[in-house]
C-alpha cells in the first residue's frame, strides 16, 4: 500500500498547535462528540486513526480503542504518543478489507478518512459490518462546498490534498443510504471561520458556529454524520434535538 503520508507524518500535528489549528480542532471535536456520544467502557474503532490523537482522547475517556491506518509513518507517531496504553490497540490495515469480526464495536469512527480511500462505498460497507446492533457509525469528511476545500484543492501536485476527494453533504448522505438504507441518521457541519482567519475572527469562532450550524449547515468545513444500526431506532428520538443545532 502506498503511504501518502510518509513525508508529512512527523510534522502532521504541528498545525494543531497554532491558534487557528487549535480553534478548528475544538470546533470539529465539539460537533463530533455531540453526535458520537462515546461512553466509558464502550469498544470503539477509529478507522484511519492517523497519528492517534482521537484514539488518545477516547481512551482517556475510558473507552477501549482499536485504531487502524494504512500509513505506517502515521502509526509510528501514534505509537510514540500512546506508548503501551492499556486501552488502545493499533494496527496497520486497509479499511476496505477490515480484519475484524462483524458486529463487534459500539462505536465506529471514520474521521477525515474517506477522502483518501479509493473505494469509499466499500470502506463504509466494512465499517458498517463491524458496528454491533444498537451501535453507531460516525463519519466526518471535508466539505467540498467550504472555502477550506477550495483552498486545499489549489495545493501543489505533491501535496496530500492532491489525492483527496472532497464530499458534498448530499454525496455523503447518498453514500451512507446505499450502505445502511432506512437506518436513523443525523448530520451537521462545523467550522464557519475561513482559512487563514486572524485573531479577530478566531475570537468570533464560537459565535459564528452558533449561527452557522442551524442556518448554513451545507457549508461548514467538516461534515459529521451519524447513523444508528438496527435495534437502536427505538431509543433515538433525541437525534433530532442535539443541542438544537442538528436535524435528520
Amino acid at each position: 500500500m502506498e503511504d501518502l503520508f510518509a513525508g508529512v507524518a512527523a510534522h502532521y500535528d504541528e498545525w494543531y498547535g497554532t491558534p487557528l489549528g487549535c480553534t478548528v480542532d475544538a470546533l470539529e471535536k465539539d460537533l463530533f462528540y455531540r453526535l458520537a456520544r462515546p461512553q466509558p467502557g464502550e469498544k470503539v474503532l477509529d478507522a484511519g486513526c492517523g497519528t492517534g490523537r482521537l484514539c488518545a482522547e477516547l481512551a482517556e475517556q475510558g473507552l477501549f480503542v482499536t485504531g487502524i491506518d494504512r500509513s505506517e509513518a502515521m502509526l509510528a507517531v501514534a505509537r510514540a504518543r500512546l506508548g503501551n496504553h492499556a486501552r488502545v490497540r493499533l494496527y496497520r490495515g486497509d479499511i476496505e478489507a477490515l480484519p475484524l469480526r462483524s458486529d463487534d464495536f459500539h462505536l465506529v469512527v471514520a474521521f477525515t478518512t474517506l477522502e483518501f480511500t479509493p473505494r469509499p462505498e466499500l470502506a463504509l460497507q466494512q465499517l458498517w459490518r463491524v458496528v454491533r446492533p444498537g451501535g453507531r457509525l460516525v463519519v466526518a469528511v471535508l466539505n467540498r462546498l467550504s472555502p477550506w476545500a477550495w483552498r486545499r484543492r489549489k495545493a501543489p501536485p505533491g501535496s496530500i490534498w492532491a489525492h483527496a476527494h472532497f464530499f458534498t453533504p448530499w454525496e455523503l448522505i447518498h453514500l451512507v443510504h446505499r450502505v445502511a438504507p432506512g437506518e436513523p441518521r443525523v448530520w451537521s457541519s462545523a467550522v464557519f471561520i475561513p482559512p487563514g482567519a486572524g485573531a479577530w475572527l478566531l475570537a468570533c469562532a464560537w459565535y459564528l458556529e452558533r449561527i452557522g450550524r442551524p442556518l448554513l449547515r451545507p457549508f461548514g468545513a467538516l461534515i459529521v454524520l451519524r447513523v444508528d444500526k438496527k435495534q437502536a431506532r427505538f431509543r433515538c428520538p433525541e437525534l433530532s434535538t442535539v443541542s438544537g443545532l442538528l436535524a435528520r
